[in-house]
């Protein structure tokens, strides 16, 4: 009798360990994932909104720009490999296939928190042959974000009920779906951690609390948001810049495949000035030593970007300061790249830089675009002697996906012809 009542005692409890999305409706096949996440009638009535998120980078989640996420999660899931992965431990903690994928796969494809294990197995299959039917169906969409995941405080306002969307806005509690037939005003949609259910890291609580049992870390926009920002004065949140700033609504910026509006978009946020001088520098010390020299002074920063830039996927994206000083006959006397970017690494191996979010733990060294602050450099270039003038250039580009043409932007540019005589010969 005793042990039956501790078999019953530990049911219960590992039945309260459950994540509340483990216990809710789950699809048997990968099918029926699709057809019961497929959000194009939304269309019907929410035209314009529709046409907006089929340019955002939420309606490729599992692609992501220029296919990186793809890679990635290709590489997430080969780790697993028993015999030589990297991951091959997770064998011995969960023999679940759906429980591995949670960690990397459950911000780019939400649905899995509803996916059986053979339904998983589906996904992780047509990932692994890039199976773009299948992949391109399974979305960041409409039914995601206002039905699924907009409750965030469930123990106060308890789980999504199955049959209503959640919005900003009180449409009278009717709403016009054979599935969703009604719709609720929920305050939590407006707020900033709506959206840090996926843009922060990384998520070292792992099973603690989250469904997951190895961390992760893809992006840190909300943690930075909350950190940097708000503590100096900031008072918008990613709503207000992602949402309702102007061209922006349901395409949620940025996506960086779509090179003339991100453009557009990153020449007014991101600002780069320059400055330079010749002359020649003289010290008595004590005897009288003069050195001809060429200073550049470069300031970047941006305007109204609430978090760390960049950020975010894909991993390598970073800003390139390049500075180049040439004689009159074009020979370079100079030369000096910086680069900016927050750098991660594994919290257990050697001091260097991490790309992979399968990897990435912890920060190394930081040296993005600040909100509130401007990343300023001094260059200073000695002259050989039989030099008097020079040609100073300074670039600023962002880089999103190294190799990749498409996803290089040239966001600033300077030039000028310097003299140590003070005046252009």
């Amino acid at each position: 009798m005793r042990v039956i009542k501790v078999l019953v005692v530990s049911a219960i409890l590992c039945a309260l360990m459950i994540p509340v999305s483990a216990m809710a409706k789950e699809y048997g096949t990968l099918k029926e994932v699709i057809d019961a996440y497929d959000s194009s009638r939304c269309k019907q009535c929410h035209e314009q909104i529709y046409k907006d998120w089929e340019k955002a980078a939420h309606s490729m989640p599992i692609m992501g720009p220029f296919n990186k996420t793809l890679g990635t999660l290709q590489d997430y899931l080969k780790q697993r490999n028993p015999e030589k992965g990297e991951f091959k431990k997770s064998n011995e903690v969960t023999k679940s296939m759906k429980e591995y994928m949670m960690p990397c796969f459950v911000c780019h494809v939400p649905q899995l928190r509803e996916m059986s294990e053979k339904a998983a197995h589906e996904l992780a299959d047509a990932v692994l042959k890039e199976n773009y039917d299948v992949l391109e169906k399974l979305q960041i969409n409409c039914i995601v974000c206002h039905n699924q995941i907009p409750i965030l405080r469930k123990f106060r306002d308890g789980n999504p009920e199955p049959d209503t969307v959640y919005g900003n806005k009180d449409l009278g509690g009717a709403h016009p779906d054979k599935v969703f037939t009604k719709s609720k005003r929920h305050e939590m949609i407006e707020d900033s951690s709506f959206c840090g259910q996926c843009h922060q890291g990384p998520n070292v609580v792992t099973s603690l609390v989250l469904p997951s049992s190895e961390p992760m870390w893809c992006v840190s926009n909300y943690d930075s948001w909350l950190q940097n920002y708000i503590p100096n004065g900031g008072d918008k949140n990613c709503q207000d810049c992602h949402m309702r700033a102007p061209n922006t609504g349901h395409r949620f910026p940025p996506n960086y495949q779509d090179y003339k509006y991100e453009m557009e978009r990153l020449k007014k946020h991101i600002k780069f000035d320059a400055t330079a001088m010749a002359y020649t520098q003289q010290i008595k010390v004590p005897e009288l030593i003069s050195i001809p020299m060429v200073v550049i002074k470069t300031k970047t920063w941006t305007e109204e970007i609430g978090h760390r830039f960049t950020d975010g996927c894909p991993s390598p994206s970073h800003f390139l300061l390049k500075v180049t000083v040439k004689g009159k006959d074009g020979k370079e006397l100079f030369n000096e790249t910086k680069y900016y970017f927050p750098q991660k690494k594994r919290a257990d191996a050697e001091n260097k830089v991490i790309f992979a979010s399968l990897r990435k733990l912890t920060l190394l060294r930081d040296t993005t675009l600040q909100p509130f602050k401007a990343n300023e450099e001094t260059f200073e270039v000695k002259l050989p002697k039989d030099v008097e003038d020079a040609t100073v250039e300074a670039t600023l580009t962002l880089v999103i996906e190294p190799g990749v043409k498409e996803a290089v932007y040239e966001l600033g540019k300077f030039s000028k012809f310097v003299s140590i005589k003070g005046r252009k010969q």
